[in-house]
């Protein structure tokens, strides 16, 4: 069957894309696999046949953006420089995205009309604006949005203005430089890439590149590993040097230092004091978690900086709401079940039906001396000499376990996710403790945004250079190991209480449910952990190297992973956790989350 002829509106929407894109041979093909670009070829998504505006609009500016991605983009230049972090990668492929798209939009108001509606409809559809915008994802669609309409002119949709606004004064302060040399390089793929690795670095995933900018002049040129093209395009003095200047300040800036800063005690303010748990005076700045006794230099907590934990709070569920709320916000929590899956209630049975099958006794057969095997009766009868008939009743060995499901409490989990979660680990530690295994629920979060009062000690401090974390992190307990489930059920219900979630520190509630596991006297222990996300705090971040948050949660894994008794498991939902932990799945729709953590739970107890 000949393909459908293409109506007027495709056929001028073709040619408008050939001529755009500056190739007469490009093939410009409508079908359902648009849109995107492939080669030579440039697929679209056919045209209603009675078209609105709108979408007229709408398969215009699709087909210019490929247009232009096909005019100005080389394909294996990119993969070339392409970080391997997979969020480097992907801010990476977003701002090459829009250095192709300023090469058209800001000379065609035609072409911009187009582009912008293509974005505002990409924003309606996604979920990056209904959320708090205080994660990873949120800081790369601002930054996005902020270099599109600086290097394209496509103006900021007016319901993401907001977003990048709570991301302005970050980038301000880690990127102003980049982003305005950013601008000079839009004609020259190579010098943009080059700039990007800056920008990258500046903003925190330097650890996701794989070796730095082949023009960083800190390492030697035999030290650099990523493939160095043999031709790159001069570039002005000016931002040549800036290239350099900012490279050396980063470079300095990442590194880690030894010993933690201290002032004298001529200049100590009297807000720096504070005191350790045995009464000892400890200076905030430089306060390390390798306190805690462990003197390995491979600790993951060596280099890890905490300014004070005077603030912190470890708090039972109990402590943050009155019996009468939490029995309230668990009737709102059976009123939900019903919004759980029923396949998750079968897959908790078979999980339950794993951890039985580990627990019966069985029998061995074919004994000299025990129980007179039944099944062998009548040979005994006819041959009473002959050996092996007797049986013994032996017990499977299965190991007392507990189960701790740390909760990432941050306001990206608020509304739906965190509702699943509760639910699901509630479900979850019913069925557990049904079968004899002990089971223990954290949360993590921060006491306030933006610092509290940790920040603003340092601030009465004078605001000493790399402090380290600087927020009051707050550590909910749900569940205790030694409490029944019936008895704490409750607790759960504090987890929609959507003013306790703010941001998180993942590494060091890493460590702390850690540590709390390793006190258990059960002989295997498991740690699960259940996020959406990357560590996030901003003030910590603009105040310290790049990725600080991101490398200690790194450090941490990997040294549970590799040096200690507990089992660690992670659930990302729509995040990808498998660049962190080894056993790892990633969910892209929160209503995954019921079978992903039940499946990943079985996957652990399945007989070995």
């Amino acid at each position: 069957m000949k393909p459908a002829a293409p109506r007027p509106f495709e056929r001028v929407l073709a040619e408008a894309t050939r001529a755009l894109a500056g190739d007469t041979d490009l093939r410009v093909i409508f079908g359902p696999s648009g849109p995107r670009l492939e080669g030579d070829r440039i697929l679209l998504q056919p045209t209603p046949e009675s078209p609105t505006p709108e979408a007229l609009t709408l398969a215009r500016g699709q087909a210019d953006r490929l247009a232009l991605r096909h005019a100005h983009h080389d394909p294996q230049l990119h993969a070339r420089y392409r970080p391997t972090g997979y969020r480097a990668r992907a801010l990476f492929d977003a701002l090459e995205d829009a250095r192709c798209l300023s090469l058209g939009a800001r000379d065609l108001a035609g072409v911009n009309a187009n582009l912008a509606a293509v974005l505002h409809d990409e924003l309606r559809r996604s979920n990056i604006l209904r959320g708090p915008g205080d994660n990873t994802e949120g800081m790369s669609q601002a930054l996005t949005l902020l270099l599109r309409e600086r290097l394209a002119g496509i103006p900021i949709p007016t319901e993401a203005q907001v977003l990048v606004a709570r991301w302005q004064s970050f980038f301000d302060k880690r990127a102003t430089a980049s982003l305005q040399r950013l601008g000079q390089d839009t004609r020259d793929q190579e010098a943009y890439a080059l700039e990007l690795y800056q920008l990258l670095r500046a903003l925190g995933f330097g650890h996701e590149i794989s070796t730095p900018p082949p023009s960083a002049p800190s390492k030697p040129a035999a030290a650099v590993t990523l493939p160095i093209p043999t031709r790159v395009k001069p570039r002005g003095l000016d931002a040549a040097e800036g290239a350099v200047q900012e490279a050396k300040e980063i470079a300095e800036e990442d590194e880690p230092d030894i010993e933690p800063q201290r002032p004298s005690s001529e200049t100590r303010s009297p807000q720096a004091k504070h005191h350790t748990e045995d009464g000892s005076e400890e200076s905030p700045v430089g306060s390390r978690l390798s306190r805690l006794g462990d003197t390995d230099s491979t600790h993951p907590n060596r280099s890890y900086r905490v300014y004070t934990r005077a603030h912190d709070e470890i708090l039972e569920a109990t402590d943050l709401g009155s019996s009468e709320e939490l029995i309230r916000l668990r009737a709102v929590l059976d009123e939900q079940t019903r919004q759980l899956p029923g396949i998750v209630a079968r897959l908790a049975r078979k999980l339950e039906r794993v951890l039985r099958a580990q627990q019966r006794r069985r029998w061995n057969f074919d004994l000299e001396e025990g129980v007179l095997d039944a099944a062998r009766l009548a040979r005994v009868l006819t041959d009473p000499l002959v050996p092996l008939a007797f049986k013994q009743e032996t017990e499977t060995e299965f190991k007392d376990t507990v189960v701790t499901l740390l909760l990432d409490n941050s306001g990206s989990m608020r509304g739906r996710p965190i509702l699943l979660t509760a639910l699901c680990a509630d479900l979850l530690a019913k069925t557990l403790e049904r079968c004899g295994v002990t089971t223990e629920i954290l949360g993590f979060t921060t006491v306030e945004w933006d610092g509290g009062k940790a920040r603003r000690d340092w601030i009465a401090a004078g605001a000493p250079r790399n402090p380290g974390r600087l927020t009051d992190v707050r550590y909910i307990i749900y569940k205790s190991g030694d409490i029944a489930w019936r008895r704490s059920r409750n607790n759960l219900g504090l987890l929609l209480r959507d003013d306790l979630m703010k941001d998180n520190i993942d590494g060091e509630a890493l460590w702390w449910a850690h540590q709390r596991l390793r006190a258990r006297p059960e002989q295997r222990r498991i740690l699960m952990v259940i996020s959406d996300g990357v560590p996030l705090e901003q003030t910590t971040l603009s105040v310290n190297p790049g990725g600080y948050l991101d490398q200690h949660l790194r450090q941490v894994i990997k040294w549970i992973e590799e040096r200690s008794p507990v089992e660690l498991a992670a659930v990302g939902i729509g995040h990808e956790v498998g660049d962190y932990y080894s056993r790892a799945l990633a969910i892209g729709s929160v209503d995954e989350l019921g079978p992903a953590m039940i499946c990943k739970l079985a996957e652990l107890f399945a007989p070995r």
